[in-house]
């Protein structure tokens, strides 16, 4: 796998170069690695402030202010290039993967969580390929943001986009975007189980002990991964636990996700206000 992840790295550099280079004068405020509704590689795309036009007459020789986000109507796309290195990767990963059953982790064993760590191994390495950009041609990518594109699966879009630009200064007008736009459909989607309700709960509780600490709150979630009803439970939820797990072992003791974040994505599976912390 690792021979396919390197190649992929290279390859995305490669391409966003290309874009870069073509559009850079075009200021690039966005790119993403786009995926078809199967999960599969589908194309990088990027957006610019150039293409952006408010003027309702020319709606369709310009992108519109809001689809600033919406990457199905973005306009500068790696395939559209001569040649594009990620056409293999269409196939490829794809091939791959329906060969795997798990990558290390026991609770993503399960076959239905193939997807999960699919998205998780594609994630790292569109981060090491930004990394790569940054030493290999030196470019500023700061007014950048980067962030994954999968329709069915907005949580981990969010995901993606935070892990990719923790301080990003229009991370939040991202968030927010994906929030008013697919939220009602994710939560009339999710039909919850009781099972769900109740770790729901369960982390909510977590987040309303005083005083607040990250680390006990990351053991906790992580004793959650080991429950032997974990596994049957909502994929998102999954993915949410899973990342508040890994907040212990940031580097530098960092917390990748305050209090407030936490609260923020649980609201999503919510159909009940949050605890509030002053609750005694």
């Amino acid at each position: 796998m690792l021979d396919y992840l390197e190649h992929l790295q290279q390859t995305l550099v490669e391409e966003f170069y290309r874009l870069y280079d073509h559009y850079q004068d075009d200021q690039i405020y966005a790119c993403s690695l786009v995926f078809d509704e199967f999960l599969l590689l589908d194309d990088l795309a990027i957006s610019t402030e150039r293409s952006i036009f408010k003027d309702p007459e020319y709606l369709q020789q310009y992108l519109a202010e809001q689809d600033r986000w919406n990457v199905r109507k973005w306009r500068y796309r790696a395939h559209a290039l001569p040649h594009s290195g990620l056409i293999p990767f269409k196939t490829l990963l794809a091939d791959y993967f329906k060969t795997q059953h798990s990558f290390g982790h026991p609770v993503l064993a399960q076959q239905k969580q193939l997807h999960a760590t699919h998205l998780d191994l594609l994630l790292e390495s569109f981060k090491q390929a930004k990394h790569r950009l940054s030493e290999a041609y030196g470019l500023d990518l700061d007014r950048i943001l980067f962030f994954m594109s999968l329709p069915p699966q907005v949580a981990f879009e969010c995901q993606s986009a935070q892990t990719l630009n923790p301080e990003h200064i229009h991370l939040q007008e991202f968030l927010a975007s994906r929030q008013t736009t697919h939220l009602p459909a994710i939560q009339k989607r999710l039909k919850l189980s009781q099972n769900d309700k109740d770790i729901l709960i369960d982390l909510e509780q977590m987040l309303v002990m005083e005083p607040y600490d990250y680390l006990q709150v990351a053991q906790d979630a992580y004793l959650l991964t080991l429950e032997s009803y974990f596994v049957d439970s909502n994929m998102y939820i999954q993915k949410l636990i899973q990342h508040i797990a890994a907040m212990a072992s940031e580097p530098g003791g960092s917390c990748a996700l305050s209090r407030e974040d936490i609260q923020q994505r649980l609201q999503q599976f919510s159909t009940h206000p949050p605890i509030s912390p002053d609750v005694p």
